[in-house]
């Protein structure tokens, strides 16, 4: 019931004795448990991961990259932001008004979103979104998630 209603929070989960004659395939937790990581805020099947994470990548770069802060006001996003890439996608980490320059990005701990593209034992690659980098007693920055979230989007269906 918790997965169906994506709760993020803790949760039990018992497995109860079929009564089929024949014994239920095994769950798989890890995957089922894979939106709670984060936890996942967007998610779409693509073809290629590969592809996919450099499509990310590039449009990172483009709207973000080095000192866009006029691509980040264009799409509505006021809370700056700095990327990071990763091997599967980019790592946006928010950086608030008032942030000493000083601090690295991987000091940053006012909140963030990933996105990476990955392949999956069973099932076909995806692209997912998972929130990261939120310090403790961090507000969520739901806003600014919406808004970044919400102009990828639109690219990526483009």
């Amino acid at each position: 019931q918790a997965l169906a209603l994506s709760v993020n929070t803790n949760f039990c989960v018992v497995e109860e004795p079929s009564a089929a004659a024949a014994p239920a395939p095994l769950p798989d937790w890890p995957e089922l448990l894979v939106p709670f990581v984060g936890p996942e805020v967007w998610r779409t099947e693509v073809r290629d991961a590969r592809r996919a994470a450099v499509f990310v990548q590039q449009w990172a770069d483009e709207w973000f990259g080095g000192d866009k802060s006029a691509g980040a006001l264009r799409c509505g996003l006021k809370t700056p932001v700095q990327i990071g890439r990763t091997k599967t996608g980019v790592v946006f980490k928010f950086r608030p008004l008032g942030t000493p320059s000083g601090r690295s990005f991987e000091d940053l701990e006012e909140g963030g979103v990933e996105l990476l593209a990955e392949e999956t034992a069973r099932g076909p690659a995806r692209l997912r979104a998972r929130r990261c980098s939120y310090g403790w007693k961090v507000i969520i920055k739901e806003n600014s998630e919406r808004v970044l979230m919400q102009k990828f989007k639109e690219d990526w269906a483009a």
